[in-house]
């Protein structure tokens, strides 16, 4: 099974509306940046109140998940010392300033005993004593926590699902206090998965408990560890050295420390092993989904939790599992099982703000409703009509045409698949006569002659999102199963927007995705002419908001959408008034030359050989409901590389491009 690795980027950015109490990480995580914006506030409450301990403690606390620098959360600690002396909250944040240390733990055990019923110090006691080797005090706090709800009811569903996915006897690695806490409290006080033992990569920075736990549990290393790179040493020699013990690591790690091995880890459920050899990992995954897993709380929020949970914030790493899982489905040929997952998945995503992420694993996998027969598309042909923007994407040279998109239309009717015929057809809901058959005429399936070529070559318009990700999967379908391909698997997509706008600028194997990382070699010519001698060749950003359109390689024109002649270099909405010579104003011609959208590769192609990236028809992006590019209804100013112009259902103006991803050679 191939391996498949995703990060996903957990955390929204919030806003700042005051100072707001800061809760532990075992309830809630919030992004960096708003816990910035609550450091500020809590900073001038204690301006405002220097003897108030809870603003005190709330400063740390915001400071310290901002990431802020150690000197300036000694600094804190400091003025609390003198602000606060006596308190509790003082006791705490120092335990907390000092690190996982024996130091730490008679800070915080002396807050403790002051005042027993203060929730804030049981997460801190609880680590310190496993730091300690404590088990039953690692019990105790375990205990409170649970009892005092300072662990996300999400959160706890989560960490079982960790532990859950681990064969009997295992080791886990993790790392940080929100997702080791919970581990601790289900085996100390629910007693869940005790066989299970959990290495914290923070204690084990401690070169004492490294020793005895490593002791403890039987360990050993082959060789030193490297202090400065102790945590991706630990991760990629434990399990050289110790053959006989199954090592597995927490998906919240991060993925810095499992650089040197993530060739060597699959993914099973949460978590992911450690083997050398090949692994079906999705029997595992499908054991512990189907039979292992609590995974209701994924689809009904029982305790009404913010969207900031800790739980929630975890739950992005379903998908890698499910996403294989689905997959492993749709092969089986078990559709309604798939079609459960993918319901699932779906609501995952979009609690955790993961939609466009998944979309290009998702949206192509309709072609599974679809029943496979031979037709006249061969692989060849479809390979001849995509340029390579990278090594792995490749882009329809146009947008997809009346003929491309009855071929499928013809495919499902053909085979009397009525009712996805039904579903996937051009949808004219909108129009009445005359204007009803205007359309029809525009779309409809003809065969070309040498003297009428209908619109066969005119692009798709009145097609739905979903209609367009079936027509991919199709292609998809069709490719993958041909006789003779170049490539061993594809995927026929739409693009991201990044990977649209680096397409339409024609940047050849982009070293990002991002239109601002760019830099790109443009030529300044002579004159004004765009074929001119060129003067010098010069590297400039596509930071540069001038940069609009994609022949902006000639750099005098950059920001224009006319060329010297004055003819426009794209089907936009324009005046029906221009000086470019041959367009006969009279039959109520735009300047540009067309009323509507035009014949797909009229206008010259950018410098990776794609037509029409700006005008004619704006082209859908795996993100539901927006286009890139503008079409022959917006202005030159709203058909730019960088447009994304918002539809709400199939209309004229909207069409698509297929891009493809290679998924092994």
């Amino acid at each position: 099974m191939k391996r498949i690795l995703i990060v996903f980027a957990l955390l929204p950015v919030l806003g700042l509306a005051g100072p707001e109490k800061i809760l532990p990480k075992t309830l809630e995580l919030k992004s960096i940046d708003w816990y910035t914006q609550q450091a500020k506030a809590w900073s001038e409450e204690t301006n405002r109140n220097r003897s108030r301990a809870e603003s005190w403690f709330n400063y740390y606390a915001a400071s310290y998940f901002s990431q802020d620098a150690t000197a300036h959360l000694n600094q804190i600690v400091q003025d609390m010392e003198k602000a606060v002396p006596d308190s509790y909250e003082l006791l705490v944040v120092k335990g907390w300033n000092s690190g996982y240390s024996l130091e730490s733990l008679r800070f915080v055990q002396e807050a403790y005993t002051m005042s027993p019923e203060k929730p804030e110090a049981y997460g801190l006691l609880q680590i310190l004593s496993e730091l300690n080797l404590d088990a039953a005090g690692r019990a105790t706090f375990s205990d409170q926590l649970l009892s005092h709800a300072q662990l996300s009811p999400s959160l706890l569903s989560y960490s079982y699902n960790v532990l859950m996915s681990l064969e009997p006897g295992s080791i886990l690695i993790t790392e940080g206090e929100s997702t080791t806490s919970p581990l601790f409290a289900l085996q100390d006080a629910m007693k869940v998965r005790k066989d299970v033992s959990i290495l914290n990569l923070d204690l084990l920075g401690n070169a004492t408990y490294l020793e005895k736990k490593f002791k403890a549990l039987g360990l050993t290393l082959n060789g030193p560890v490297d202090a400065r790179n102790l945590r991706s040493t630990l991760c990629a020699l434990l399990p050289l050295a110790n053959n006989g013990k199954k090592f597995y690591y927490a998906l919240t790690l991060s993925q810095d420390n499992l650089s040197s091995i993530k060739e060597n880890l699959y993914v099973v459920g949460l978590a992911s092993v450690h083997s050398i050899s090949n692994f079906d990992n999705v029997a595992r995954i499908k054991k512990n989904l189907e039979k292992e897993f609590l995974l209701d709380y994924l689809r009904v929020d029982f305790n009404g939790e913010s969207k900031f949970a800790t739980g929630k914030a975890f739950s992005a790493n379903y998908l890698v599992p499910m996403i294989l899982l689905y997959e492993s489905y749709l092969k089986e040929n078990q559709l309604e099982k798939a079609k459960t997952l993918r319901q699932l998945i779906e609501r995952v995503a979009r609690d955790s703000d993961k939609e466009a992420a998944i979309a290009r694993f998702l949206g192509n996998e309709v072609s599974e409703e679809i029943p496979y027969y031979p037709s006249s598309i061969t692989a060849k042909s479809l390979e001849g009509k995509f340029r390579p923007v990278s090594d792995k994407i490749y882009a329809q040279e146009n947008e997809v045409t009346n003929e491309q998109y009855n071929l499928f239309l013809s495919y499902l009717s053909s085979h009397s698949l009525t009712e996805l015929y039904e579903k996937y057809k051009f949808d004219f809901s909108g129009y009445e006569e005359p204007t009803l058959s205007l359309m029809k005429n525009y779309s409809a399936n003809r065969v070309a002659t040498k003297k009428n070529k209908y619109f066969n070559n005119y692009p798709a318009i009145h097609v739905g999102y979903e209609a367009a990700l079936a027509y991919c999967a199709w292609l998809t379908q069709q490719y993958n199963r041909s006789a003779e391909h170049k490539f061993k698997k594809v995927l026929f997509r739409l693009p991201s927007i990044d990977e649209w706008q680096i397409a339409a600028a024609s940047i050849k194997n982009p070293t990002s995705w991002k239109w601002d990382d760019q830099k790109v070699e443009v030529r300044i010519t002579a004159s004004n002419d765009l074929f001119g001698k060129v003067l010098e060749r010069r590297m400039v950003s596509l930071t540069d908001p001038e940069i609009m359109y994609p022949w902006f390689r000639f750099f005098a024109f950059r920001n224009s959408a006319i060329n010297h002649k004055g003819c426009y270099l794209g089907n936009f909405k324009v005046p029906d008034e221009g000086a470019c010579p041959g367009i006969d104003k009279s039959k109520g011609i735009a300047a540009d030359g067309w009323i509507m959208a035009a014949p797909t590769k009229i206008y010259f192609p950018n410098d990776i050989g794609l037509y029409d990236v700006v005008g004619n028809v704006s082209e859908m992006t795996l993100e539901k409901g927006k286009a890139c590019g503008g079409s022959w209804n917006h202005t030159p100013a709203e058909s730019t590389m960088r447009s994304i112009n918002t539809y709400t259902k199939p209309d004229a103006a909207t069409g698509f491009r297929v891009f493809m991803e290679v998924i092994e050679k």
